[in-house]
């Protein structure tokens, strides 16, 4: 009871503290609560405002969908921050990783007569990001039903939410692997956002003609320790996208800084060309 208690007040603080709930505190409590006790009782799906209007289908066991109703869609600050900033009307935003389109929605919506391009190998999610791509009248989205990596072919895949990852050595359901480069688009991607819990160094390698003709110049990604599945490490990636060009920082979007230390969470990676954009859009 008093280990439960403790965990319930851990999570009233995270909630109160959260950036994207400055000037909506109370009101993202109770909606916590209630969206708590939905998920006991009727499990009925929410339909939610995002990003100063669209709206986001939330299903009660959608991880993605507990994180926007208790700390908005703002809930990875800097991450979002970042997306929403630094996209321009007429970019080419590539999210690897999609999940149910929190990142997508807004990037079709910014960059209007550009491209985007959502790539997603969960049947469950995927499905998810089409429905609300539909339900904002998106129908300018690529959407890649396939998993990214070194080699073309297929590979096992454990489809945990928010948590699914590709398994090297599993026996689960298989899914389409195409590399970055064979789906790419053929003009400057102007961003990458990759997201697939620790299989970004395959990702990043499968990418490398892609970076090499400087199409590339800025890419966001995850650093959790999930890489340590797939038996590398984070000097593994790193080592591997400085040899491509890139340098690695976090954006801290409170101080409008780039900072490169305490490289853990999301980080960008950037060419000195990603480098001048970076800072004429976020910084300056």
């Amino acid at each position: 009871m008093v280990r439960q208690l403790g965990q319930y007040l851990s999570l009233v603080v995270r909630i109160w503290k959260a950036p994207g709930n400055r000037g909506h505190r109370l009101g993202r409590l109770l909606r916590s609560v209630v969206w708590l006790m939905n998920k006991k009782g009727a499990r009925k799906t929410w339909t939610l405002p995002v990003f100063g209007g669209l709206k986001l289908r939330c299903h009660p066991d959608s991880i993605i969908a507990l994180h926007v109703v208790q700390r908005s869609e703002w809930h990875d600050w800097d991450t979002a921050r970042f997306i929403t900033g630094f996209l321009r009307e007429g970019d080419t935003f590539v999210d690897v990783g999609a999940n149910i389109g929190l990142y997508t929605l807004p990037a079709a919506r910014i960059v209007k007569g550009g491209r985007v391009v959502a790539v997603e190998p969960s049947p469950i999610n995927r499905a998810r990001l089409q429905e609300n791509l539909a339900l904002n009248g998106i129908s300018t989205v690529q959407v890649e039903p396939c998993a990214l990596g070194e080699i073309p072919g297929e590979l096992s895949f454990s489809d945990e939410d928010a948590l699914a990852h590709v398994e090297l050595a599993g026996n689960g359901p298989r899914v389409p692997v195409k590399t970055f480069d064979s789906l790419a688009p053929q003009e400057e991607i102007t961003l990458m956002k990759v997201d697939v819990e620790g299989f970004e160094l395959s990702v990043f390698r499968g990418a490398i003609q892609t970076m090499q003709a400087g199409r590339l110049p800025v890419i966001l990604f995850e650093m959790n320790h999930s890489y340590l599945r797939y038996g590398v490490s984070a000097d593994d990636i790193f080592t591997f996208l400085r040899s491509a060009g890139y340098r690695i920082a976090r954006y801290e979007h409170d101080s409008r800084r780039i900072v490169e230390d305490h490289l853990e969470g999301d980080v960008v990676a950037f060419t000195p060309r990603g480098a001048q954009m970076i800072q004429e859009r976020l910084l300056t």
